[in-house]
């Protein structure tokens, strides 16, 4: 007669315990995202998931396992054997296809000459992946000090408006000051919304690179953290360059490979011949005559690759020399620019706003001049802000063209 009010109370505390335990369910994803997320972290959690270096790891893989399968011999060996209805009669053949002409050791050639060249190509793309990761990193920092900038800007169209409504009230403020102030409280509650949607955006950018979810809590307040002072000069050779080499190295390989094909491949092997009860077992050798077929489309392809090839190796090294004399250039203008300008443009920014407003109150300053003013300030902490994400901006883009390695920080 308890059972079933035991039963209820038993499926009561059950689902007290379920709903006890989905808060903390539901929090796991807010907690990860607010949990501190360094540039070099960010980098070592994309180059895990990010689809160029996976389809770089993917060539690698498939250039070493073509590598494999031309180690020992081009051809497979053939096994053929015939017998007769009635058994009187049997025979078996072995023969092994072997190239004389000298295909089998281009063809091991080129395909070593492709490891080169999608390990290099997997080293520029682990880089590139780095470079876009820390820019993304900065963009986000940058939209945050922005939404700090224009949270600002609210606390200070608010202020501005109770002090304004105060004076009207004692009749020292004009309706129309009253409206300009209420004018620049709604144009500072857009520009608010405005960054938190520029912010929004960049938090998103970051989190589908990083594979994470990412608040804007977490990231390191100060741009420059993810793009460091570059250190290291120019690479004797970049990683781009030596697989457009080692992609013309192959290329030309094969062109010989294909040359060489036009001797067709000697078959060796072994025969067994039963006959009326006797066996007969000899060697085997057949070859193709190229009489037709000289491969002559397989040559006149492989040429075509090699001049693709030498055009490519041609474009990536004049690209790489221009890409570090650029780069180069805009850092050494932004070290020029950044350091006649003031050490802390935030810290200046408050104190103008303080004396903006001391200035208001005192009488000094009317309502349109002080909105005025406000609005000139914050734009230039805002302008700060913009400059210090140009400046790593080019910073990255000079660590990539030279290769530093501070961007892959400690992931390899």
């Amino acid at each position: 007669m308890h059972s079933l009010p035991l039963r209820g109370a038993g499926c009561a505390v059950l689902l007290g315990v379920l709903v006890a335990s989905v808060p903390s369910w539901a929090d796991a994803p807010d907690a990860e995202a607010a949990a501190p997320l360094s540039p070099d972290a960010a980098v070592a959690a994309s180059l895990s998931v990010h689809p160029t270096v996976r389809a770089a790891e993917g060539d690698l893989l498939l250039a070493r396992g073509l590598r494999s399968q031309s180690t020992l011999l081009l051809h497979n060996p053939t096994l053929s054997g015939a017998a007769s209805f009635d058994g009187e009669r049997a025979n078996l053949g072995l023969s092994q296809p072997l190239s004389l002409s000298g295909e089998g050791w281009y063809a091991r050639s080129a395909s070593g000459a492709r490891v080169d060249a999608a390990e290099s190509s997997l080293s520029r793309a682990k880089l590139a992946a780095a470079a876009e990761v820390r820019l993304a990193y900065v963009e986000a920092v940058v939209a945050g000090g922005r939404v700090r900038v224009a949270l600002e800007g609210v606390e200070l169209a608010a202020s501005l408006r109770h002090a304004v409504t105060r004076q009207s009230e004692e009749g020292e403020a004009s309706t129309l000051d009253l409206r300009l102030a209420r004018l620049a409280e709604v144009q500072s509650a857009s520009a608010l919304l405005t960054a938190r949607e520029a912010e929004a955006e960049a938090l998103r950018d970051l989190a589908a690179l990083i594979a994470r979810p990412v608040l804007a809590d977490a990231l390191h307040a100060d741009p420059l953290a993810a793009a460091p002072e570059p250190t290291r000069s120019e690479p004797s050779q970049r990683s781009d360059v030596l697989a457009a080499q080692a992609a013309l190295r192959a290329a030309e390989l094969d062109l010989s490979r294909q040359r060489a094909a036009t001797v067709p491949p000697v078959g060796v092997g072994v025969f067994v011949d039963v006959e009326d009860g006797q066996t007969f077992v000899g060697p085997t050798i057949g070859v193709q005559i190229p009489l037709f077929d000289r491969n002559q489309g397989g040559r006149a392809d492989a040429r075509g690759d090699v001049l693709v090839a030498d055009a490519s190796l041609a474009s990536v090294t004049a690209r790489a020399a221009t890409e570090i004399a650029t780069a180069e250039a805009r850092v050494a203008e932004a070290r020029e620019l950044t350091t006649a300008l003031v050490t802390d443009p935030v810290a200046e920014a408050r104190e103008a706003l303080r004396s903006i407003e001391a200035g208001y109150l005192a009488g000094e300053i009317d309502l349109p001049t002080t909105v005025l003013l406000q609005g000139e300030v914050l734009d230039g902490e805002a302008a700060a802000l913009v400059l210090l994400g140009q400046v790593a901006d080019a910073r990255l883009d000079l660590m990539l063209a030279t290769e530093d390695p501070q961007l892959l920080g400690g992931a390899r």
